[in-house]
């Protein structure tokens, strides 16, 4: 059956934004995390209400060590659908709409100092039979969390964008 095959096969995720180098302690993460995957069966899946999509953010010390415990906030989240228009040259074909799932980890606080990185997984619940998979994750750069104030971090121009389009979709607020 086809749904096997898909159950099998691992999607293609990006982190597009990243978390903050440095951070105080029980500091509002900002930017947030912010991951996203085009894949269009999943995307197909989704809207068809045949699986609900959501993501999990672990945090892992320098260590290896799983500090996922001292998270506070939204370290769980369901997909949200964002349509973008591309534009610019090219063919025709290159016009148009791309649709993403993007996955908007905000507020997220680390109640212990240390170095880590975050483990974002993305996880498919079959609404038919009731089966959950993991169809992709990806790993952020390291984030040190620090007890002492730090200065907020400005995100690229390319997260920026990002944030912007997620805030116009009423998806983020800073």
């Amino acid at each position: 059956m086809s749904s096997s095959t898909q159950a099998s096969r691992e999607v293609s995720v990006e982190i597009v934004v990243q978390p903050p180098s440095m951070i105080g302690v029980n500091r509002r993460l900002v930017p947030p995390i912010v991951a996203r995957t085009s894949d269009a069966q999943l995307i197909e899946d989704y809207l068809n209400n045949n699986k609900q999509v959501y993501a999990t953010a672990m945090l892992t010390s320098t260590s290896g060590q799983d500090y996922t415990p001292v998270l506070n906030g939204t370290w769980n989240v369901n997909a949200q659908l964002v349509q973008t228009s591309s534009s610019g040259g090219g063919s025709s074909s290159r016009h148009g709409h791309n649709r993403w799932l993007y996955f908007i980890f905000s507020p997220v606080y680390i109640g212990r100092q240390g170095t880590y990185t975050f483990s974002v997984v993305i996880s498919a619940l079959s609404l038919a039979d009731g089966t959950s998979l993991v169809v992709g994750g990806r790993t952020t750069r390291q984030i040190t969390v620090a007890n002492q104030h730090t200065r907020p971090e400005r995100p690229g121009s390319s997260e920026r964008e990002i944030l912007r389009q997620l805030q116009a979709a009423g998806l983020y607020s800073p």
